[in-house]
């Protein structure tokens, strides 16, 4: 995603732990080559690319879950998998460019565990760490649709417009929230090797207090390497939700109570 002026507003009235910031209205296992890079040139500075397999793997598909609502995680079953509900599965995960002399908490592949406390009131919120990822960055994210054996499918969240979560970091940070497609994720068949991961996205600074967020879909844009180059994000077909560092960025921060927007 392209690096892009935020439109940022204040709320008129502050929240209880921190200010909603809103952006376009007002405001597994380790995958040695998780970017799809295969020789390719790299981003400059852009949002990077696609996480690895979902470290808790595939929940059992044997009861019927409930109907989905906008809420995909509140992280409050303490575990590693977003809420399930009818045609959403899917389990966090980290990710980074492979750097060999890089370091990152939890680490690809590894159970994902949370931390405490969360936002407010909240006992656990996803949490990365790291540095020294030189190439095309590191973060974290969650697949939206796993099949039972972990394979990745793609979710329909096209009656949504956009995402909100709450975050905080141990020091200011930009961060970029990607939206893995089936134009930019590998899974997706359209591209191939180095001409995938570039997601589209939007970039946003988080501050050490917590802090809302909330991206818009409408407002998604890519750095424009990718092959193909599509006009807009699918969201019929997304992958992922990816909480993305560019390179050589250090790293420490929360995030929580993430659902989509109406």
């Amino acid at each position: 995603m392209r690096l892009q002026g935020l439109a940022v507003g204040l709320c008129a009235a502050a929240f209880v732990n921190g200010c909603a910031l809103v952006f376009g209205i007002s405001p597994g296992e380790y995958d040695p080559d998780p970017f799809g890079l295969e020789g390719g040139a790299g981003s400059t500075g852009g949002a990077g690319g696609a996480g690895g397999a979902g470290g808790a793997g595939a929940p059992d598909a044997e009861v019927e879950p409930p109907p989905c609502t906008p809420l995909l995680d509140d992280l409050e079953d303490g575990d590693g998998a977003i809420l399930r509900c009818k045609d959403r599965v899917g389990s966090w995960y980290t990710y980074n460019d492979g750097t060999r002399s890089g370091t990152q908490t939890p680490l690809p592949g590894r159970p994902f565990v949370l931390v405490s406390p969360g936002h407010g009131p909240s006992n656990y919120a996803a949490h990365v760490e790291g540095s020294g990822f030189i190439t095309r960055g590191a973060g974290m994210g969650f697949d939206l649709n796993l099949a039972p054996g972990g394979a990745k499918l793609s979710y329909d969240a096209s009656a949504y417009s956009g995402l909100t979560f709450w975050a905080k970091a141990a020091a200011p940070t930009h961060i970029y929230v990607n939206f893995p497609d089936r134009n930019t994720d590998r899974e997706g068949g359209v591209c191939e090797g180095s001409g995938c991961g570039d997601h589209f996205g939007e970039g946003l600074d988080l501050t050490t207090e917590w802090a809302q967020y909330t991206v818009m879909f409408a407002i998604l844009s890519t750095d424009g390497w990718g092959v193909p180059a599509p006009a807009a994000f699918d969201a019929a077909h997304a992958y992922s939700v990816e909480f993305h560092t560019a390179k050589s960025t250090v790293f420490d921060f929360l995030v929580d109570d993430i659902a989509f927007v109406p």
